[in-house]
């Protein structure tokens, strides 16, 4: 049975998972304290994290949604984020993520789930991340912004 739990305390212990997202510990830091972090379980195991922290104006961000490797591809990323609209739909009036600005399956992943693209910050991951990233042989230089109204 899956669970989502808030975690309080500890939230170092998923830097493993957290890095699948975000591969600089210093950038998941910046977040982390100020974030909430959730797991998502599979029979008491971590199949799936998330880091939401709150913004001005009733806005919140989506920071880092990462799914254990073994299990992508079986809708536990779709299910973390459909959880985390329940949990910050009644306090929060939209939710953001930014994604890396290349073809990745990111970007069509968050719009399938009623994000709409709002802008592009250019150089945003060259300009935060000491060495350059890559997905898929691409350089990730920028990020493409979505938001989704919350009920």
């Amino acid at each position: 049975m899956e669970t989502i739990r808030k975690i309080e305390c500890g939230k170092k212990e998923y830097l493993e998972l957290l890095l699948e997202a975000d591969p600089s510990e210093e950038m998941i830091d910046r977040y982390l304290e100020d974030g909430t972090l959730f797991v998502l379980e599979e029979k008491g195991e971590p199949a799936a994290v998330a880091v939401v922290l709150p913004l001005a104006d009733g806005e919140c961000e989506l920071k880092n949604l990462a799914v254990a490797q073994a299990l992508r591809g079986k809708g536990y990323g779709r299910r973390m984020v459909e959880g985390l609209f329940e949990i910050y739909g009644g306090a929060y009036k939209r939710m953001r993520v930014g994604t890396a600005d290349i073809p990745c399956g990111c970007k069509e992943f968050y719009q399938k789930l009623g994000f709409r693209y709002t802008h592009t910050v250019n150089g945003f991951f060259s300009g935060n991340y000491p060495e350059p990233l890559y997905e898929n042989g691409a350089l990730i230089e920028n990020m493409a912004c979505f938001a989704k109204e919350l009920k």
